[in-house]
């Protein structure tokens, strides 16, 4: 005879781990440069984060989606837009860094940018822009150059 198992109840949360300025706007791509550099600057693997921004474009948070090997990193569209969701999060920026020090976006760099573009349209959260830091404070607004 089989036993019935009721089915689970879940609950999504953020976690608050730290704080960032909320009160800096990214008003183009200089500032989201800035803010990125400061996140990703230091680590010595590619790191893939998603800042959100409120309808104003203000900083409302900033998480780590995928920590990857020395120059790769893998995501998903379903964990990236997952904090955007949860947040309430209006847009969101791409951001993730080259250890190598080469900001040249990679044909994967720009598959992924191109794919959660077109993800983020259909769930209503725009992708502003994707941002690559080097580790040596410089920085590349694929936007800028599509």
């Amino acid at each position: 005879m089989a036993t019935k198992y009721p089915n689970p109840i879940y609950r999504c949360a953020l976690v608050r781990e730290g704080s960032i300025d909320t009160t800096c706007k990214m008003d183009g791509s200089k500032a989201a440069r800035q803010l990125c550099n400061q996140f990703l600057a230091d680590s010595p693997c590619e790191v893939l984060l998603c800042v959100l921004l409120d309808t104003k474009n203000r900083v409302i948070g900033a998480v780590p989606i995928t920590q990857g090997t020395l120059d790769a990193s893998l995501v998903h569209p379903r964990e990236f837009f997952r904090p955007a969701i949860i947040a309430n999060a209006s847009s969101v920026i791409l951001a993730h860094n080259h250890p190598s020090g080469d900001l040249t976006p990679s044909p994967q760099d720009e598959a992924v940018f191109e794919r959660l573009t077109k993800c983020g349209s259909i769930v209503g959260i725009e992708v502003v822009d994707s941002i690559i830091v080097d580790g040596v404070g410089g920085s590349l607004s694929m936007r800028e150059i599509t």
